[in-house]
């Protein structure tokens, strides 16, 4: 890249302020003082210009531009068996973005942990956490699709509680330096699991739960709720006041803690352009949450596929419009939940690199400064 030496300076003090501004930001979270930070999150298809080598070269440079304007995170989906090529490895993917980047932190969000060995995630994570030096969030689920669960040939009704014993197995293996543990699903016997991530005592665990008894779990085993992006506000405020419950109980604090609220999200020069570039995306991936039983109305209750008004409901749980209106909107969830963190996800099938690229920039160049 070629340039003045005027250019090139103005290019560093900019790189210079970045990174001040997402040290800022994480000394400000560990003081407890009043901060939202702003995330991705993706859920990629590798059915998109039938090119899944493009989708994620292209996903490699909108994380470039997040981190280069203070975002705070970059987080990876999975899923499995899903006709339109979902990609299923987060572990894999979360390492390429860490090499491709230096500051903003990678995680998975989430990996759906019922489906894999303790270990296995436990030794994965703990080398993405030194790939990354330090960067990496445990973002893990308890998953829903039973055609997941039948490919891997575990019973979905054993989810729960092989959620809970999979994250009390990775405290174990991550912190002890022999483990000895006993669970009905899990069982390991002097294993010793090296290295040990650079993070102390180990990353983040971040716990996506909706169900009033998951989102007390969260309270109990989790560092994080990760609130999801398909309940309404209503039925959040109820959760939270549940995971306020269930941590005071527990010795936890109840208020100063770490709470990632998921958001969809697109930002252009208006609304009705915003409306226009991000529809068809969003609308595609919530027919995909309403086939798979995973909407919920104003009331909490389940949507069926085939109501009529289901995508009608969703419009005001998004943040889409103009930088004016994103952050109003954006306000609302630091206001009305606490959040400390909108993990937004921005990239939806069928919406082009260039209107991407726009909406991160004016979230990260507008947005960002007003809501944080």
């Amino acid at each position: 890249m070629s340039g003045t030496a005027a250019g090139g300076g103005k290019l560093n003090e900019r790189k210079m302020e970045d990174d001040n501004t997402g040290v800022r930001q994480r000394r400000s979270l560990r003081l407890g003082r009043d901060v939202m930070k702003s995330s991705l999150v993706y859920s990629l298809h590798g059915f998109e210009y039938d090119d899944p080598v493009r989708t994620f070269q292209e996903t490699v440079a909108q994380v470039q531009l997040a981190e280069a304007l203070g975002f705070d995170a970059a987080l990876m989906t999975e899923h499995h068996v899903v006709e339109t090529g979902y990609f299923p490895a987060p572990f894999v993917t979360c390492a390429a973005l860490a090499m491709a980047t230096s500051r903003i932190r990678i995680g998975t969000g989430v990996l759906l942990l019922p489906l894999y060995d303790p270990l296995h995630v436990a030794e994965h994570a703990a080398m993405l956490d030194i790939v990354s030096n330090g960067r990496f969030i445990m973002g893990v689920g308890y998953g829903y699709r039973q055609e997941e669960f039948d490919a891997f040939g575990i019973p979905l009704d054993e989810r729960a509680a092989r959620l809970t014993e999979g994250i009390q197995a990775l405290r174990a293996l991550w912190t002890e330096g022999v483990t000895e543990f006993e669970g009905k699903y899990y069982q390991y016997r002097n294993v010793t699991q090296r290295p040990l991530p650079v993070q102390k005592p180990h990353p983040p665990i971040w716990l996506a739960s909706k169900a009033e008894g998951a989102v007390r779990q969260a309270a109990r085993i989790a560092d994080a709720w990760f609130a999801d992006p398909v309940t309404p506000f209503s039925v959040l405020k109820q959760r939270l006041a549940a995971y306020k419950e269930t941590s005071a109980k527990v010795g936890k604090p109840t208020s100063g803690f770490d709470f990632p609220v998921f958001r969809e999200a697109f930002v252009a020069a208006t609304d009705d352009q915003a409306w226009a570039e991000a529809k068809e995306g969003v609308l595609f991936i919530y027919k995909e949450y309403l086939e798979w039983g995973h909407l919920l109305d104003e009331e909490g209750r389940p949507v069926p596929p085939d109501a009529p008004n289901a995508l009608e409901l969703l419009r005001k749980r998004f943040i889409i419009g103009s930088p004016e209106t994103c952050i109003r909107q954006a306000l609302r969830v630091k206001e009305e939940l606490g959040a400390t963190n909108v993990v937004l996800r921005m990239k939806f099938p069928e919406i082009s690199q260039d209107k991407i690229l726009n909406s991160i920039r004016l979230w990260g160049e507008q947005v960002l400064p007003a809501i944080a």
